[in-house]
């Protein structure tokens, strides 16, 4: 299964646009442009994931992944929205269930399945058939996750408070 959710997930890749940094005083610092043919970071994050309940204020807002694989694990950036101006709000990172199993029990109490989460969320996977959806998310089945809130911008306008790990249930 992590075979194939690796290799839906580079099926997914697509071209990512331009960035640009700004200075305080709005003066432009610098400017990339971060397409798949040039290595960064960033590059690979490409399938898209919308779900519920990953705030745990407000289970209703949906938060916006995008995933890329590496090595035996998968890292999602989550934002408050898919809009150019959305806010970094949480990390999450996938195993798949053999990986899981060789933490210790206190760290695997952080993780959740996501045979039990998945079908709770609501998860869409935007641009996608449903077919190819529907494949994805069952390649997902054996996977567990562990989801770093960073800030939660319904509640502060910057990120302020303490960094959290949400169990989600």
């Amino acid at each position: 299964m992590k075979k194939a959710f690796v290799l839906l997930l580079a099926a997914a890749a697509v071209g990512i646009g331009s960035a640009t940094i700004v200075a305080e005083n709005g003066a432009r610092a610098a400017s990339t442009s971060m397409m798949t043919s040039v290595a960064s970071p960033a590059t690979g994050f490409t399938l898209h994931i919308d779900a519920l309940r990953h705030f745990p204020d407000h289970p209703s807002e949906v938060a916006h992944h995008w995933c890329k694989p590496l090595g035996d694990m998968n890292e999602c950036q989550i934002y408050d929205s898919d809009g150019p101006k959305a806010h970094l709000v949480e990390i999450e990172m996938v195993v798949p269930t053999a990986v899981w199993k060789t933490f210790p029990p206190a760290e695997q109490k952080l993780w959740h399945y996501h045979r039990v989460e998945i079908p709770k969320v609501d998860a869409k996977l935007p641009g996608m058939s449903p077919a190819d959806a529907a494949k994805v998310l069952a390649s997902m089945q054996e996977t567990y996750g562990k989801v770093y809130l960073i800030w939660d911008p319904m509640t502060t306008k910057l990120p302020m408070g303490q960094p959290t790990v949400a169990v989600l249930h």
